[in-house]
């Protein structure tokens, strides 16, 4: 197995939480502006869920791949490095066509947006483990760590929302590629010193090895054989099905809310602040989950998040009076952040170290599957039957996951907690 990484050499919780901000922002910046920008382009309906599926697809395909390399070769941050400058490259490209006046059709955008939703995936992916195994060495909560890229997250949104004009061809990529060139820079504040790619350990790995064996059949053999044993144990095939449903729920909200939005004559100086009031109550659930998973496993936690997006989008397919979508949006603490850290905090103690990044992978790919499915179906269902249908089938999506949460919570022998990594006052024993 490659050596693990030195304590002194694994990354700062300073500049992981830095980095979180940096690629955070990114999103801020595609996620409420990029359907408006493809809708400016001429694409439509089916064209548009296309183009906009690319970056869940990725998230279907990459996460795996990346995360096998990674556990193989023993690297983190390099992966991370490598994904922010072929984005950036990517939009700086994108940019500079719209700046010469060059229009792309369907095709040249669907290359773009894949492209880009290619190495966007490491660059999210590769940071969580990073956190993650800084959170078991630090103490420091995972999500105290996460929180400032929802915050940055936010803050983006709103000005993006109030700033920028996606009907000017040449803006979004720009911004973009602005971006991303930050966020490559600050990747260079977490450590690779202590990377060994294509090192391999000797006897204290296969001793350790051999205790991990004893406690779990997946702890045993290569990255692999340990992959697949993690597969066919029933409780995580449960997670990863919940997750696609979960997931392709949620994909409604990416790609049509800013659209339903609009479309329901919200005020579009607000469209930012309406995206930046769910992510406060994001941050706010990440800044207090170590308590949340010390006192409940994960599997019961995710339950109740898939119950309270499908109230969301349930209230959302319903509600016109625009202070009451405002309202509304503190649940996206509940639709999202809540499931997310108790997803990863399921990963992480369900999975042998020596495989988290391909665990979380296989987690990334099953919610990336959720939302290529979704955005498929969310953008043909919202041109027949605008906000109303697209979010009432969303919720009906969520439902399903909720049964089956609830199926897989009641279905595990011995739920793992979250606590050790998620909880601010945890410490890890070394």
């Amino acid at each position: 197995m490659p050596h693990p990484v030195p304590l002194q050499h694994r990354p700062s919780p300073r500049a992981i939480s830095l980095y979180y901000f940096g690629i955070f922002a990114v999103l801020g910046v595609y996620l409420p502006l990029f359907p408006s920008w493809l809708e400016a382009r001429g694409m439509r309906g089916l064209a548009m869920g296309a183009i906009a599926a690319t970056l869940p697809a990725m998230g279907l395909i990459a996460p795996p791949v990346f995360g096998y390399i990674a556990d193989s070769l023993g690297v983190r941050v390099w992966l991370i490095r490598g994904a922010c400058a072929g984005a950036f490259v990517v939009f700086a490209l994108l940019a500079l066509s719209s700046a010469l006046g060059v229009s792309l059709a369907f095709g040249g955008l669907f290359v773009a947006a894949l492209a880009f939703s290619f190495f966007r995936s490491p660059m999210f992916t590769m940071a969580d483990v990073v956190a993650v195994e800084a959170s078991a060495s630090s103490g420091i909560a995972y999500g105290r760590l996460r929180l400032w890229g929802s915050i940055s997250f936010a803050l983006m949104a709103i000005a993006s929302g109030a700033l920028l004009d996606p009907a000017r061809p040449a803006v979004l990529p720009a911004a973009m590629a602005a971006s991303l060139l930050v966020a490559f820079a600050l990747s260079w504040a977490l450590p690779a010193r202590g990377e060994t790619p294509f090192r391999r350990s000797g006897r204290s790995d296969d001793v350790a090895d051999a205790a991990s064996a004893e406690r779990s059949p997946a702890a045993a053999g290569s990255v692999r054989q340990r992959a697949r044993a993690l597969l066919q144990s029933h409780d995580f095939r449960l997670f990863l099905a919940a997750s696609f449903l979960a997931q392709s729920a949620t994909s409604s909200y990416d790609l049509c809310y800013t659209l339903h939005l609009r479309d329901i004559g919200f005020p579009e100086s607000l469209v930012g602040v309406a995206w930046a009031v769910g992510v406060a109550g994001e941050i706010a659930l990440m800044a207090f989950s170590g308590p949340l998973l010390k006192r409940f496993a994960p599997p019961t936690v995710l339950a109740f998040a898939f119950a309270g997006a499908s109230l969301r989008w349930a209230l959302l397919s319903y509600v016109r009076f625009w202070p009451a979508l405002l309202a509304i949006q503190p649940l996206h603490a509940v639709s999202f952040g809540m499931m997310w850290v108790a997803s990863l905090a399921y990963t992480r103690h369900r999975s042998p170290p020596q495989i988290l990044a391909t665990a979380q992978g296989l987690f990334s790919a099953s919610a990336g599957a959720g939302s290529v499915v979704g955005m498929l179906v969310w953008g043909e269902l919202y041109k027949r039957g605008g906000g109303s249908l697209t979010f009432g089938v969303a919720s009906i999506t969520a439902l399903i996951a909720f049964v089956l949460a609830v199926t897989f919570a009641r279905s595990t022998r011995r739920s793992p907690s979250g606590g050790s990594v998620f909880s601010v006052s945890s410490r890890c024993q070394e």
